[in-house]
């Protein structure tokens, strides 16, 4: 009598022999193994792992490889792994790391096998992890519970091992393939709609929301068939996105292994074919928020004031400037949900942002927030870097820092921080009125529908018009007026009421009709900074595009304001000097 079937039945119980055992998964090396890679001859399932008594390293009898392991880290979390993986993630290794032979056993010497790789190791795929793990889910380390990360319940299937480590057997049966029946790849619980993930991680936001990813029941799209395990983006949920193995190069599990450009995992799904609006053919337009695409990555998670790598607000005129989709949406947080301005809306849930004062607010409550990250205190806008878009109005007082144009001491701004101070403006179309608020993004937009069913994509993601703007705004001289030369303004502003005598300004008509002077000639479209003007001399958005309007003979150039529908102008423009004239 051959005394292995005996082996087998005493390492094995009866249940462990039926269907979803290692004897029908892959992990049966063994010459009745169902998988591409099985033994010539060998008939014992389990040899190819254990030893029949204990005393072999690493308990298991399989060899202790001599590899050299480069463990995940990134700038948001450094994995410790010094001394490499420990415990059963090294068992594991001992085959996924590619560098020892499937057959190769301690104590039955090398089994011979066909269907392996090159020198009988793993073949090169997903399950080949090699020595680098940098694109694997960290192993051998102890959880420290936190906000973001939960304590395991003791009946959970994931489990630590004996000295409170996380291996690769929190998330592998090696025994089970089939505890997750659609995705398999021995996980010990099934993770639809992430439930392995969310065994341990806990994001903010993601199910209280609900977050848009964790419940979009869209079917995905026909480029996406075959990559994904489910049928739709909340079913696979962190899947979407991340990959616990053979993830992207910069880190954080992406799925970025075939692209390591920003935003394309993002605009994989966001281009009217998974996602209604088409996103992708938006900051494909002239002026957009995709400046960053077909270039290296340029944008990391850690990003901040206080990131020693990733500084944010930029401190260095040369640093590389960007925007992304993560620098105003949070992929685990944003949601579908309307707001009223100033407020922050759904879609940019969870983001952070910098404050009015320059401090960093994490989550950001206002949308202003989040632009401030940019358009603030960064040292490398272009307008320090001496380029600009071509029409852009060179003013006499220009301070590039919105966070200042925008502040409460502004001598004037739109009303986007805060309603405005002007309690005489009689254009505004209803329901607008002097105390009412904007957002950027009510200007700053999308230029045109885009998507499946024709609905607009909110937000400055591109647009046709300069400026990234959501309507046309004329800025140079001798325009004919016309509602499109100023569609931007008159989407506010009643035109009728500004070329007329019931305007604030009476004499509207006379420099934009008559003289062809563009709105941005004498007006600053966001405000002026307390640095560069007051109360007096900056009010009513008053600051002169220089291109337009010029010094008089004894080189001034200035407005005041005299109260009520009342100031001076000091400046030269088409040939007529004007010097403290009242109007």
């Amino acid at each position: 009598m051959s005394l292995r079937p005996l082996f087998l039945a005493v390492l094995l119980p009866a249940a462990a022999l039926a269907d979803g055992s290692v004897v029908s998964s892959k992990h049966n090396l063994s010459v009745t193994g169902p998988g591409p890679i099985r033994a010539n001859e060998e008939t014992r399932v389990c040899v190819f792992c254990h030893v029949g008594h204990s005393g072999a390293p690493m308990g298991g009898n399989r060899p202790d490889s001599t590899a050299l392991y480069r463990p995940y880290e990134s700038s948001t979390l450094k994995a410790p792994g010094s001394i490499g993986p420990t415990g059963a993630s090294r068992l594991c290794l001992s085959c996924h790391d590619g560098t020892i032979a499937l057959g190769e056993t301690l104590a039955s010497g090398t089994i011979a096998v066909s269907g392996a790789g090159a020198g009988g190791r793993i073949p090169d795929g997903p399950s080949n992890l090699g020595t680098n793990l940098e694109r694997t889910h960290p192993v051998s380390f102890r959880p420290v519970p936190s906000s973001t990360l939960r304590p395991l319940e003791p009946e959970s299937r994931v489990r630590l091992d004996r000295r409170g480590e996380l291996q690769c057997t929190a998330c592998h049966d090696p025994h089970r393939d089939d505890l997750d029946p659609v995705q398999r790849k021995f996980l010990t619980m099934p993770n639809r709609f992430s439930g392995l993930c969310t065994t341990c991680h806990a994001l903010e936001r993601w199910q209280s929301n609900p977050a848009a990813h964790q419940s979009a029941n869209t079917p995905l799209g026909p480029k996406e068939a075959g990559k994904y395990p489910y049928a739709t983006v909340a079913e696979n949920g962190c899947g979407s996105c991340h990959r616990p193995h053979a993830a992207g190069e910069q880190g954080r599990l992406l799925r970025t292994q075939e692209t390591e450009k920003d935003d394309e995992l993002c605009l994989g799904c966001h281009n009217g074919f998974v996602a209604k609006t088409d996103i992708a053919s938006l900051v494909a337009l002239p002026y957009s928020h995709g400046g960053a695409l077909g270039r290296e990555r340029v944008h990391d998670a850690s990003e901040g004031p206080f990131s020693t790598r990733f500084q944010l607000p930029e401190r260095r005129a040369s640093a590389p400037r960007h925007a992304t989709c993560v620098d105003c949406h949070e992929p685990h947080a944003a949601f579908k949900s309307d707001a009223t301005a100033p407020s922050i809306k759904g879609a940019n849930s969870g983001a952070w942002g910098i404050d009015l004062n320059g401090e960093a607010v994490r989550p950001a409550r206002f949308e202003y927030e989040l632009c401030f990250k940019c358009h603030g205190d960064s040292a490398n806008q272009p307008a320090l870097r001496g380029s600009a878009t071509t029409g852009t109005p060179r003013r006499a007082q220009y301070d590039p820092n919105l966070r200042l144009q925008f502040a409460p001491d502004a001598p004037s701004a739109h009303p986007v921080t805060q309603p405005g101070r002007a309690a005489d403006v009689p254009s505004l179309k209803p329901p607008l009125s002097v105390s009412s608020m904007v957002y950027c993004s009510d200007c700053h937009g999308s230029s045109a529908a885009s998507g499946r069913d024709g609905p607009a994509a909110k937000g400055p993601h591109g647009s046709t018009f300069p400026f990234l703007l959501a309507r046309n705004l004329s800025t140079a001289d001798q325009t004919l007026e016309s509602e499109q030369a100023y569609a931007l303004c008159y989407g506010c502003h009643e035109r009728r009421v500004l070329l007329s005598d019931e305007s604030a300004f009476r004499l509207h008509r006379k420099h934009v009709v008559d003289a062809a002077t563009p709105c941005t000639g004498c007006h600053a479209s966001h405000g002026v900074s307390p640095l560069r003007g007051t109360a007096r001399t900056g009010a009513h958005l008053m600051d002169f595009d220089t291109q337009i309007a010029g010094r008089t003979k004894k080189g001034e150039l200035g407005y005041e304001s005299l109260g009520p529908r009342r100031g001076t102008c000091t400046v030269a423009c088409h040939g007529v000097e004007h010097v403290q004239t009242v109007y």
